[in-house]
């Protein structure tokens, strides 16, 4: 199955006005907070993050953080799940943990659901070009609650390519963006109970 990953082309800013140097797509500093609005095929809001960068350390090309992220019920208004994934910049690459989206209905930062991530982390360079190939992701995931074991799943994300340059209006306004295309096929589900 191919999915569609479209891309803002924005410099981001920090509160003080200054040009965050190391990835124009991202605004690594101490409490920068973003929130991220999904919409499927037929423009409809299907979810949505909230992020916030914490633990900030280095500067310049050479950065680390923290990403707090919550899963937000549109109908609710509350918190339906959590995650925190470790970040960096190295000249211009980020690199984060396949942990970095909150999954709903799993509170990561509860101390009875122990989450374990391991593999490749997800790369996004400082610059695009329209028919560049973007590295492969595996990963797995293992969560227990409580000491059950209730899932052990591998994960792929393969075949990234940017796809072209397009406008894209939104409610926040018009950006440029890039539209990137992967397949995220299913891959190993070895135990999974769903409660």
């Amino acid at each position: 199955m191919k999915n569609i990953l479209l891309v803002l082309i924005i410099t981001m800013q920090s509160y003080d006005g200054k040009t965050q140097s190391c990835n124009p797509y991202f605004s690594i500093q101490e409490g920068t907070k973003s929130t991220y609005e999904f919409y499927n095929a037929k423009n409809k809001l299907v979810s949505k993050n909230v992020n916030q960068f914490k633990n900030v350390s280095g500067s310049g090309t050479q950065l680390k953080a923290t990403l707090l992220s919550e899963l937000i019920d549109l109908k609710k208004g509350t918190v339906t799940g959590s995650s925190s994934s470790d970040w960096s910049c190295n000249d211009g690459v980020i690199h984060f943990t396949m942990n970095a989206m909150a999954i709903e209905g799993v509170d990561m930062t509860n101390t009875s659901v122990e989450v374990n991530v391991e593999g490749d982390e997800m790369e996004i360079p400082a610059s695009f070009e329209v028919g560049q190939s973007l590295k492969d992701v595996n990963y797995r995931i293992t969560m227990a609650v409580s000491g059950l074991n209730m899932m052990d799943r591998k994960f792929q994300i393969k075949n990234r390519k940017v796809e072209s340059q397009e406008n894209v209006t939104t409610p926040a306004g018009s950006f440029d963006c890039y539209k990137i295309s992967y397949n995220r096929p299913a891959f190993g589900i070895r135990k999974m109970l769903v409660w």
